[in-house]
């Protein structure tokens, strides 16, 4: 068989091809070891907050925490009153996102791991090419994420957001902990089970809180032949719930 592809000597034809058997093309071991995180994921339990501790808030921080008017929480108030981003349609950021009671599908690629949410049908690109941030802070609403293998880790590191301002409170979980156009967002995906993936999320802003600090997120699996749904934000605010609208 051997011989049917090969322009060389018989001998080395067999060589090559027990070669490329136990090696493999250039790069294919590197590939092959990469964790598998493919599939269409959905939080699992947990609270509104990231942390059931308070953060370690700057008092810049803490000024637009107060400001904050969630609809989860020990300061809920009604979604009419409330001031959350999310209820004017607008994009979460990471890792606010994840609160949303949706799924999100991960595909990974050679150059590029791409995250696709059911949230307003939000995508996230995550770049695995080795390439450097952007010099020119692009104020982006998901953030620009640039990500690595490690061991059995998928390690993501997402800065450039489009943080706080008066218009649109945009936090990080649906308690109201801000964000600043300074944060630094690194994730750490991996599968501990088969139906299993845990997040450990390390937040950086040296504007809203005092130093880094950590929190865990668990993800399960959704069955075989699960497929996300439709979701249209402006036609769930606007049509059949009334007490959504914000004022």
């Amino acid at each position: 068989m051997a011989a049917s592809w090969c322009l060389v000597p018989r001998a080395w034809c067999l060589v090559l091809w027990l070669g490329l058997g136990v090696w493999g093309v250039p790069g294919a071991e590197a590939q092959t070891a990469r964790p598998d995180l493919s599939g269409i994921w959905q939080r699992a339990g947990g609270g509104p907050g990231l942390t059931a501790d308070e953060p370690p808030m700057t008092a810049w921080g803490l000024e637009k925490y107060k400001a904050a008017k969630p609809i989860h929480g020990p300061r809920t108030v009604s979604p009419a009153e409330s001031n959350a981003a999310e209820l004017r349609c607008l994009p979460m950021g990471i890792p606010g996102i994840y609160f949303r009671p949706r799924t999100f599908e991960i595909m990974q690629m050679a150059s590029r791991t791409v995250m696709l949410f059911e949230v307003d049908h939000m995508w996230r690109e995550i770049f695995m090419d080795g390439r450097p941030f952007p010099d020119v802070p692009l104020g982006t609403w998901m953030g620009y994420s640039i990500g690595r293998y490690e061991g059995d880790a998928l390690v993501v590191e997402t800065r450039q957001f489009r943080g706080w301002d008066e218009t649109m409170h945009r936090w990080l979980d649906r308690l109201g902990h801000p964000f600043s156009d300074d944060l630094k967002v690194t994730e750490r995906f991996r599968r501990t089970a088969p139906d299993t993936m845990v997040n450990e999320i390390t937040i950086d802003d040296p504007i809203a809180y005092t130093r880094p600090w950590t929190a865990t997120m668990t993800y399960r699996l959704r069955p075989k032949g699960f497929e996300m749904g439709e979701f249209i934000c402006n036609e769930l605010m606007l049509s059949e719930l009334p007490d959504m609208r914000p004022r």
